[in-house]
């Protein structure tokens, strides 16, 4: 595994090349872009939907066809960058990406846009493993947690613009925004075309771990993945109920974007910090912000002041902004040399099915009630943070 030993320089890894600024700033403003071309469309997509007549029913189930396109190809598309590089992927995919956006706007049967969103998220989930990888390959450990904080903070500022951007475009004429999202996807594209050439292993590495297969990595990284899953399955359960709760609380539609905005802005804010999480270590980070996820989705159903929710999140994005970021930095870590790719394959597909799973979850949990939707979250992510020290300690047992 490619680690800094005592004294030295991570430039110096083999197979590797230095994170200099600009191909730091590249990557970061490029995957700006392509959240903010998601963000453009996306939230508008029910709302294009329903202005062609189309039922909740299948609403859901393109939304549902994105999660699984997205799903199925992150570990190929992560295995592929392993062996052609990382910037041929993330370039081909945005160009992809952008190209089917013009079959929104045709007049086409509603039910098309299943197939149309499965395609397209499988393009789109292409791109992300192999960003995760750039960032795996051209950083050591010692600053690993704080660069995948940047790829995480530049994350949010694309999602936080993009809705905003993209619901002034839909004022004046709902389908424009598709046309938006393409020219923002080619600008992704352009720019990540300027991302160096990366290596991404030595002709040895590829010979001695070419037969390792995803089971294998996830057995691998499991007890840090788990605490990824744990996470992710909470985001599920937000993205699903959050809206629904608050706005029963009385919140405004403003009230509950404005939520969402100050639980992301502390994780752009203190981006440039989480490198206290590489000396904490990546894991005890890890650890301490799932466990927090799952504390406070315990609170939030006993809270009826909107105020104070929103407050409440605030604190949790806060809280936790260095945790996914360190527990990104530690899956990085132990990636089999040459197999950084399909590393982050295994990881963003294990993450996708947890966040589906929560969402699914607290659907039908939330019929019942608020509390029993949020504590579902809680449940996980404490099962999840205590799967992960029980094995990581039978692990440790074993090798001694």
């Amino acid at each position: 595994m490619a680690e800094v030993a005592p004294g030295q320089d991570e430039a110096q890894l083999p197979g590797t090349q230095a994170l200099d600024a600009r191909t730091l700033w590249t990557l970061l403003a490029g995957n700006s872009l392509v959240l903010i071309g998601t963000g453009f469309f996306l939230p508008i997509l029910p709302l294009v939907l329903r202005h062609r007549g189309s039922t909740s029913l299948l609403v859901g189930l393109v939304f549902a066809a994105g999660l699984a396109g997205r799903a199925l190809a992150q570990y190929p598309a992560g295995a592929l960058s392993d062996r052609v590089g990382r910037r041929p992927v993330m370039v081909v995919a945005m160009l992809l990406y952008a190209a089917l956006f013009p079959l929104y706007i045709l007049p086409l049967p509603p039910e098309t846009l299943i197939a149309v969103r499965f395609v397209q998220a499988v393009f789109g989930g292409a791109y992300a493993p192999s960003a995760a990888a750039m960032i795996g390959d051209l950083t050591g450990p010692q600053r690993r947690a704080s660069a995948f904080s940047r790829l995480r903070a530049s994350d949010m500022t694309g999602l936080l613009l993009g809705p905003l951007l993209g619901g002034l475009v839909a004022g004046f004429r709902l389908d424009a925004v598709f046309v938006g999202a393409m020219v923002v996807s080619l600008a992704a594209a352009i720019l990540l075309f300027f991302l160096p050439s990366v290596t991404p292993r030595r002709e040895e590495a590829r010979q001695e771990n070419e037969a390792i297969g995803a089971l294998a990595i996830l057995w691998l990284i499991l007890p840090v993945a788990i605490l990824g899953m744990a996470a992710y399955w909470m985001f599920g359960v937000y993205d699903t109920i959050w809206s629904l709760y608050v706005t029963s609380r009385g919140a405004s539609t403003f009230v509950v974007g404005l939520s969402f905005a100050t639980y992301a802005l502390p994780i752009v804010v203190f981006a440039g910090l989480a490198n206290w999480s590489d000396r904490l270590g990546h894991v005890r980070a890890g650890l301490l912000s799932v466990m927090t996820y799952g504390l406070l989705a315990g609170v939030y159903p006993f809270v009826s002041s909107v105020p104070a929710l929103v407050l409440i999140g605030l604190g949790e994005g806060t809280l936790t902004a260095a945790g996914n970021p360190a527990i990104s930095a530690e899956v990085s870590r132990l990636a089999p040399l040459g197999a950084q790719g399909r590393t982050q394959g295994v990881y963003q597909t294990a993450i996708t099915a947890a966040q589906v799973a929560g969402s699914l979850g607290a659907g039908a949990l939330y019929v019942i009630g608020p509390a029993p939707a949020f504590l579902s979250g809680t449940a996980v992510c404490l099962l999840g943070a205590l799967g992960s020290i029980l094995l990581r300690r039978s692990r440790r047992a074993t090798s001694a």
